[in-house]
């Protein structure tokens, strides 16, 4: 009897153990509950809005002189001096250089009379324009040929920026219409569209457009630049800022994330219209300023899904 009365005392303390090992287990177990906040993605919201938008363009541009005078030499022969260097100020009918004919040289040429007076053989050239002498293609003692450039005086007056667009954007560009030059030094200058030219670059099959700034007195010639140009102005546009906006990846479908109720956001595909640095315009659908959209903890989150609505 006391034997079976020490293993039935056994047998009991070890139903107790487990019991025991089984309560301590479901108490350390972790609840479902705790995997995610009750509240569900925390976000912060925009109304739609209503805004003027206008719809720019950006194309390159040079600066060059619209008149210019190349000097060219009237005979063959010999550059005996000259009298200017590039980057002086000409006035019309000052001398540029003195060219001497090949023959000149030769003792035995014959004696030429000009005004009663014996031809010695060097004819001065003088400038027919005031400016800015900006090349000077030969030096004293060199050889030239009848019809060759020798020089070229640019007006500072006639300098310009050539807008460069692809002809099939030209269409959008307005005579007189308002622009801003940007400078590679990040100087804004504010320009007018004065003319088109009547041709396209053969190459790049861009058409040029020459526009007029007000200040171009320290601006060189050849200098590139970028021109932002407006093309379009859309009035009472339906607007969200691009914060709000979502993409896929290759960036041709978009969608935003609409609140139904005060914890649901569901996806709703979108089409763009014009936009700025900061605001997309909303063709379809039809958004009304009393809709709620999400514009920050939206990204990622999938249809339908549950979000509590932050400050």
């Amino acid at each position: 009897m006391k034997t079976l009365h020490m293993q039935s005392g056994k047998r009991m303390i070890g139903i107790a153990g487990a019991s025991a090992l089984l309560l301590l287990a479901s108490c350390s177990a972790p609840k479902d509950n705790d995997a995610a906040p009750a509240g569900g993605t925390p976000v912060k919201i925009v109304h739609p809005s209503t805004s003027s938008l206008a719809e720019s363009m950006e194309c390159n541009a040079t600066t060059a002189f619209l008149k210019k005078e190349i000097v060219r030499s009237t005979f063959q022969g010999f550059i005996q001096k000259t009298n200017k260097a590039i980057g002086d100020n000409i006035q019309e009918g000052e001398i540029l250089l003195y060219l001497k004919t090949k023959e000149a040289p030769a003792g035995d040429s014959p004696g030429i009379h000009v005004n009663d007076n014996l031809f010695q053989g060097t004819v001065p050239l003088t400038a027919k324009s005031t400016g800015v002498l900006t090349e000077m293609n030969f030096h004293a003692g060199e050889y030239v040929q009848e019809g060759e450039q020798l020089a070229v005086i640019a007006n500072p007056s006639s300098l310009v920026v050539m807008l460069n667009v692809p002809y099939q954007n030209a269409s959008q560009i307005g005579i007189n219409t308002r622009c801003t030059v940007i400078l590679p030094n990040g100087r804004r200058m504010d320009g007018t569209v004065a003319s088109a030219l009547p041709s396209v670059d053969p190459a790049s099959q861009t058409q040029s457009f020459i526009i007029r700034c007000a200040d171009m007195a320290h601006v060189p010639a050849n200098l590139n630049l970028v021109v932002t140009i407006p093309v379009r102005a859309i009035r009472n546009a339906v607007v969200l800022p691009k914060r709000a906006i979502q993409s896929n990846e290759t960036l041709d479908s978009f969608w935003i994330m609409k609140l139904v109720n005060d914890s649901i956001a569901v996806k709703v595909p979108i089409v763009k219209g014009s936009e700025n640095d900061s605001l997309v315009q909303i063709l379809a659908p039809v958004l009304n300023a009393a809709e709620r959209i999400v514009f920050e903890g939206g990204y990622g989150l999938p249809d339908t899904a549950r979000v509590s609505i932050g400050n």
